[in-house]
């Protein structure tokens, strides 16, 4: 470490020694005491330089969610199944609910307002990876065999946080060609359908890596990743994402592969824990972050998230997924959307420090249904309305019939639209099945935006580099 020193000078001789043994125009680089140099973890990492990478990328891939205006709050809105209310600046509702009074659709809006959670946020845990991966690379302290852990495990994290940049863009496309060791060199903008190819590879090849990791991996995880702390149970979790990425591509097949290789349980008689069981984000609080979706009891209208109206009053009587909201003792207002009047508030989480699942069973049973129904090749309607039925049972709800495919695919929708309720999935499904046009933004007056406009910083780095 490099300390300034201040020394008196009180002779002309003492100065001229000075300037000639240095170039006074010529900057140290100054290292950070408080974190490992990059130059440092990519010469020879050590496993324990390795394990606070390891740590560090799963700081990193909270951040898409580490505030109450992020992507979940972001997509939600956006979609109309909640509002986020946020009084501090109206932009919030002008831009993400496209009211009329907005000066840019936000497919054109290259400065949309506070969306770095779909674009940057990734970025950043995706170039955390990269290192995580490159450093490795250069190390003699670890066998190929741990290192296939730790790629295992970066490339896992990195086809996840993909998606983000993915979703926020959709047919903009987006760079998935980028390193670490050259961040002046990206690749070129791949559009939508290839984009979403080459994240299915790098998903497909930390399978690969996590099956040649032998037993046990050479680095520790957080209490989040209970259950999935080795690479065979880490290969359940890709393939969960892989699953997920599939319905995206809509391979049917292929999403069904998946699951048969990830953590989907399709026990009947399941209940909440089962329904919730899978790796998840962790808040200490303190000097760590906290669970940004908690909020106490009737909390401060100035900054809310609440359900949509049309959610409670679609509801189907007893279903146990209400139970993720609170009855407020006053509805919640804004002047910033009138006639938005909401009883109900967020009530997701107990505390400030609970964890946040990133991929559910819950969500897998769906995506089966869905991928059965889609396929539709001998019983896989029937097979389809059982899945759903497990859902349905487990909430407290009758059983669904039906043998008609689309009546079938409506409902799995329909039962994503509950079941996943501010996880971020309503905008693409909707979008995904071309059903934007039938969200109803009669409360707000707005508009469902399609994609975010191509962020500024990628317009003016294409034209710096001269690709544009």
């Amino acid at each position: 470490m490099k300390y300034s020193i201040i020394i008196k000078l009180t002779i002309l001789s003492g100065l001229i020694a000075i300037a000639a043994s240095c170039d006074l125009l010529e900057v140290d680089p100054v290292i950070d005491p408080n974190s490992p140099s990059t130059a440092g973890v990519l010469n020879n990492a050590t496993a324990g330089e390795l394990q606070n990478l390891v740590s560090g990328l799963e700081s990193v891939h909270r951040n898409y969610n580490n505030g109450t205006s992020d992507w979940w709050s972001l997509t939600g809105t956006i979609s109309r199944e909640l509002y986020y209310i946020n009084t501090s600046d109206p932009t919030f509702a002008i831009d993400w609910l496209q009211l009329p009074s907005r000066s840019i659709d936000a497919e054109d809006n290259s400065n949309f307002f506070v969306d770095a959670s779909g674009y940057e946020a990734p970025y950043g845990a995706i170039r955390q990876s990269n290192l995580l991966i490159e450093s490795v690379q250069n190390s003699e302290n670890v066998t190929d065999t741990q290192k296939n852990g730790y790629y295992g495990f970066a490339n896992t994290i990195k086809a996840y946080q993909f998606q983000m940049p993915l979703m926020h863009q959709y047919q903009n496309g987006i760079r998935v060609d980028v390193t670490f060791a050259e961040p002046l060199n990206p690749g070129g903008f791949l559009n939508y359908d290839n984009a979403l190819a080459e994240i299915r590879a790098i998903a497909d090849e930390a399978a690969t890596q996590l099956q040649s990791a032998g037993t046990e991996f050479n680095f520790d995880l957080t209490d989040g990743f209970d259950g999935f702390d080795t690479p065979a149970s880490m290969l359940e979790v890709n393939r969960a994402i892989a699953a997920r990425l599939a319905i995206y591509a809509e391979d049917w097949q292929g999403a069904l592969d998946a699951l048969d290789d990830s953590f989907l349980n399709l026990a009947p008689g399941q209940g909440e824990a089962e329904l919730n069981a899978g790796p998840e984000h962790t808040f200490a609080g303190g000097n760590d972050q906290f669970n940004p979706y908690f909020f106490i009891p009737d909390a401060n209208q100035n900054l809310l998230i609440v359900p949509n109206p049309a959610l409670i009053a679609d509801a189907e009587a007893g279903d146990g997924r209400l139970d993720k909201f609170a009855l407020r003792s006053s509805a919640a207002t804004t002047p910033d959307i009138p006639a938005l009047s909401a009883d109900y508030q967020i009530d997701v989480y107990n505390s400030a420090t609970s964890s946040m699942p990133f991929i559910r069973n819950e969500e897998l049973i769906l995506i089966y249904a869905e991928a059965l129904a889609q396929r539709n090749q001998g019983s896989d309607l029937a097979d389809a309305v059982d899945a759903i039925n497990i859902i349905r049972s487990a909430w407290g709800l009758p059983d669904f019939a039906s043998t008609d495919q689309n009546a079938i695919i409506d409902q799995i929708l329909e039962e994503r639209r509950y079941s996943l309720w501010g996880e971020g999935h309503r905008w693409i499904d909707m979008r995904r099945y071309d059903r934007l046009g039938d969200i109803d933004t009669s409360i707000d007056g707005g508009r469902v935006a399609t994609q975010i406009g191509r962020p500024q910083g990628e317009i003016d780095w294409e034209s710096f580099s001269g690709n544009n």
